[in-house]
């Protein structure tokens, strides 16, 4: 029998086998029952999740046993930990402080000496809003002098956008004990494991094993239950047994690797032919710029037929259409070339004019969400990597991206167009 044909039966066999298993478990002991099935499960309900639990007065009868492990999690931090007082802490969630706006999490000793604002932040395609942590600092500043601090917490680290905190700004906080960006993956798991953990009562240790189960569902993380984690035993098992599967399974791991170079290339030359005029190609320099480790961007620029030079033939100069892979999400978007923008380019770097991201959020109607290479940038498609595939290849995330590909080349041309006029402010006050 073919190897590759064999080793795909065994898989299958086991996988069938396993199912089996799994189905008669659950049957009768329900293993797979989650309450939260039956919830609209957002950042709010998870913000108000931890706020019970690090609430001492809340119905779990636990009194401070949560919230001091949770500061025991926090104490570890190097720069944070030590400056954060040893006591009882007030827990608001969710409330509205002013002209601040509304704080996800806000955790103030019972002396009111010190306090700590937590910005949730689970979903990365929820953005910042504009100075949101600026405006979360100056609130506790004028309350607690330098006794505060900033926690982001974001489902694997990330940073906050600079019109949210700027990165000098928050750089200097970090230093300071005063900024820290804490993790859903790495934090709150292990934080929900010590709470599991630590307490008696058995409702609260089955409660709590949902929460985790839900966010590692939510948030597409690795899954800790146990039928996930009995099929991918058994599979492993079959593998190793015979020397062959092995050698079988590297191979389609390598063609599973091709696939996806195919189907990316699909989808940018799908993209390229969106719009007569359009050139398309892989950038001939640079890598990601929003963290992209996945290889270089894929630019489409609007070109003039009749010059044959780059980069006088680009009319939209430095901007380009962008799509770009980073770490099995997809970003699309408007770019900007600081430096190399073209073969031979040795100028001096040239940043984004102030106030672009702004004027181009306003033209297409959106929030700026931008960084110091992209003016405007958003996340296409679904958020783990085998889905985005089959999105591709399924030809649905296409047909979004054409959308946007004419959407943003039509916002180019006029923006270059009224650069060109030096009319941007009139033309943008007019709309």
């Amino acid at each position: 029998m073919d190897p590759l044909l064999s080793c795909l039966q065994a898989v299958a066999s086991t996988a069938q086998r396993v199912e089996h298993e799994n189905r008669l478990v659950n049957q009768y002991t329900a293993r797979d029952f989650t309450p939260f099935r039956f919830m609209a499960w957002s950042e709010v309900p998870s913000t108000h999740m931890l706020a019970f639990f690090l609430n001492p007065d809340e119905t779990h009868g636990q009194g401070t046993l949560f919230q001091d492990i949770f500061f025991e999690h926090l104490r570890q931090l190097p720069l944070l930990g030590p400056r954060l007082p040893r006591t009882r802490w007030t827990v608001e969630a969710e409330r509205r402080h002013g002209d601040t706006g509304q704080i996800d999490l806000l955790l103030t000793t019972v002396d009111r000496q010190f306090a700590i604002c937590v910005e949730n932040k689970p979903r990365d395609k929820t953005g910042d809003q504009h100075r949101q942590l600026t405006r979360y600092r100056r609130f506790l500043k004028q309350r607690h002098g330098r006794h505060y601090a900033l926690v982001y917490l974001s489902s694997i680290p990330r940073r906050p956008q600079s019109h949210s905190l700027r990165p000098s700004l928050r750089w200097r906080l970090i230093k300071s004990g005063h900024y820290v960006n804490i993790t859903y993956q790495s934090f709150i798991l292990t934080v929900i494991d010590a709470w599991q953990r630590a307490v008696h009562p058995e409702s609260l240790r089955l409660f709590l094993g949902n929460f985790r189960h839900q966010i590692e569902q939510w948030l597409n993380f690795p899954s800790t239950k146990p039928a996930q984690l009995m099929q991918d035993k058994e599979v492993v098992k079959t593998l190793i047994a015979i020397p062959a599967y092995v050698h079988t399974a590297f191979d389609i791991a390598s063609a599973l690797d091709t696939l996806k170079h195919r189907l990316r290339d699909q989808l940018a030359q799908k993209l390229g032919s969106t719009i007569p005029d359009i050139e398309g190609a892989v950038h001939w320099k640079w890598k990601g710029f929003v963290d992209g480790d996945d290889g270089n961007p894929f630019l489409l620029r609007r070109t003039l037929l009749n010059s044959s030079s780059a980069p006088a033939c680009w009319l939209w100069g430095r901007y380009a259409i962008a799509i770009e892979l980073n770490e099995g999400r997809l970003i699309y978007g408007i770019r900007f070339d600081k430096n190399f923008w073209f073969p031979g380019d040795s100028s001096v770097e040239q940043p984004i004019p102030t106030g672009v991201p702004e004027q181009l959020a306003s033209m297409l109607g959106d929030k700026s969400q931008h960084t110091d290479w992209w003016p405007w940038w958003e996340w296409a498609g679904p958020t783990t990597e085998k889905d985005l595939y089959s999105a591709i290849a399924e030809g649905t995330l296409v047909k979004k991206l054409q959308q946007e590909v004419l959407r943003l080349a039509s916002v180019l041309d006029r923006y270059t167009s009224l650069v060109n006029t030096k009319d941007v402010d009139f033309m943008l006050s007019a709309d």
